[in-house]
């Protein structure tokens, strides 16, 4: 199997001028194959930042929650497999794979894993 990465992983510098790919799938099933994952349901690995944008591939095991929290800078969350649901105190919105939701930074929320599932988390502005 492609390790995809080894840890520790630098993520990208966003701040110099370059073009760089990632295997997100291949690195998903990797993060899944952490003892984190194991033991807390839940791993992540920052792909890349910079001043403007940072980029977060995250893997939640069926049935676990990230609890409620709000995010530093507005954000998208793109689903790559599973299935999650992404709660804020006005909505419960399911995300399968494919699917990706926007929010701005005071949007209390919280994400549950229906299944095992990966997921990218972009984030805006310095984070």
């Amino acid at each position: 199997m492609n390790t995809s990465f080894e840890r520790p992983y630098r993520p990208v510098d966003l701040n110099t001028s370059l073009t760089k790919s990632f295997p997100l799938m291949a690195m998903a099933e990797k993060l899944m194959e952490e003892a984190t994952f194991a033991t807390s349901g839940r791993s992540s690995l920052t792909l890349a930042r910079g001043d403007e944008l940072t980029v977060v591939l995250v893997v939640l095991k069926a049935g676990t929650t990230l609890e409620e929290h709000s995010a530093p800078a507005a954000a998208a969350v793109i689903t790559l497999s599973g299935s999650i649901i992404f709660t804020t105190s006005a909505d419960k919105i399911t995300l399968e794979q494919g699917d990706g939701i926007t929010f701005t930074d005071d949007i209390l929320h919280s994400v549950y894993a229906s299944e095992d599932s990966a997921f990218l988390i972009v984030i805006g502005g310095n984070s």
